[in-house]
């Protein structure tokens, strides 16, 4: 079960003021309680999804041409090479935090010229209607 944020925040303050106030036995228990690990990992992203989906179609491709040809064989095992490669990306990709999703509000965001346009030509269009 994971924290939530006021739980993860409140876990982060404790292990800060252990290792303010005993440097050498904060940095002994972080290192054995795992105290300030890698950040979480875990995230789906499109690259490790299309890898997967490839590395299937190629292993069921296979799979089906094997009866033809030994080298569908060797289609097959890159397929799942393929495939598992995409999963062990998705589980390395390291998960956003807050603070990227909140570094650029959305009011404060460039925005590209033909973005501006075609809003300014949507509001055009509903203004006309009323």
């Amino acid at each position: 079960m994971s924290l939530s944020e006021q739980e993860q925040r409140t876990l982060r303050e404790i292990e800060q003021s252990l290792l303010a106030e005993d440097p050498k036995f904060g940095s002994s228990v972080a290192h054995e309680a795992g105290f300030g690990a890698a950040a979480p990992t875990g995230t789906l992203t499109m690259r490790s999804v299309a890898l997967m989906v490839l590395g299937l179609v190629l292993l069921i491709g296979g799979v089906a041409l094997a009866s033809l040809s030994m080298w569908a064989i060797i289609l097959s095992v890159i397929g799942f090479v393929v495939m598992l490669g995409g999963g062990v990306m998705a589980l390395r990709t390291p998960a956003p935090t807050a603070a990227r999703a909140q570094a650029a509000p959305r009011a404060q965001r460039a925005r590209s010229a033909r973005s501006v346009a075609m809003e300014e030509n949507f509001r055009r269009r509903f203004e006309d209607r009323q």
